[in-house]
């Protein structure tokens, strides 16, 4: 398994300082496993791969009793124009084609108001190819971020509600391998707190099928 290439947020900001039924058994979900994140499945079975501040959480869910939590700390460093933060997630990949078209819907909600421009959850998609290098996709080539995402919760977004999130459509390029679908937050924004969004009853899917 390829590692989640967070480079696709953070390169680009670190420079310009910048009630439905429940998802959990896949009936709704496409190809992802546990899109409900209530059964908490094993990595090693196709279950969801964690990185920096995230984890299964039961302070809210928009069905069952579960979500997953991403979070952040970004903090100023003195006596330079510049934030330190991070970017944390969860993600499954699965094998892929060129040419074949996918789409990542999802919901999120955050329980308190976003602080700083730079803070902001999203759901993304991206392919790569056997070698683990990121192609992007099709509708973002040439684009100053490769991956395919959805609209931002960001400090502009209603408290404590659910938002529905949705990709578009993501093409495979050339190459394409796998396709990595992500849930993702990402903090640069200097507010010296903790803060994060919470994700639920996701689904990906191959639109050719």
């Amino acid at each position: 398994m390829k590692n989640p290439n967070i480079v696709l947020f953070c390169a680009f900001l670190i420079v310009s300082l910048v009630g439905a039924p429940s998802a959990a058994l896949g009936e709704n979900s496409g190809q992802l496993q546990d899109a409900g994140f209530e059964l908490q499945t094993a990595t090693e079975q196709g279950g969801w791969r964690l990185f920096e501040i995230s984890l299964f959480s039961k302070n809210h869910a928009r069905s069952g009793s579960q979500s997953m939590f991403n979070g952040g700390f970004s903090r100023t460093v003195p006596f330079q124009a510049t934030f330190v933060g991070n970017a944390s997630g969860a993600f499954q990949e699965f094998p892929a084609m060129a040419g074949s078209r996918w789409r990542l819907t999802g919901y999120a909600l955050t329980p308190a108001a976003l602080e700083g421009t730079t803070a902001f959850g999203v759901l993304q998609v991206s392919f790569f190819d056997a070698n683990g290098n990121d192609l992007g996709t099709v509708e973002t080539a040439g684009g100053t971020t490769k991956a395919k995402t959805s609209s931002q919760v960001d400090r502009r977004s209603p408290v404590d509600e659910w938002i529905s999130l949705d990709t578009g459509v993501a093409t495979a390029p050339e190459g394409t391998a796998t396709i990595q679908a992500f849930t993702l937050f990402v903090d640069f924004s200097g507010s010296d707190r903790t803060q994060g969004v919470y994700f639920d009853d996701l689904s990906l899917r191959e639109l050719n099928r």
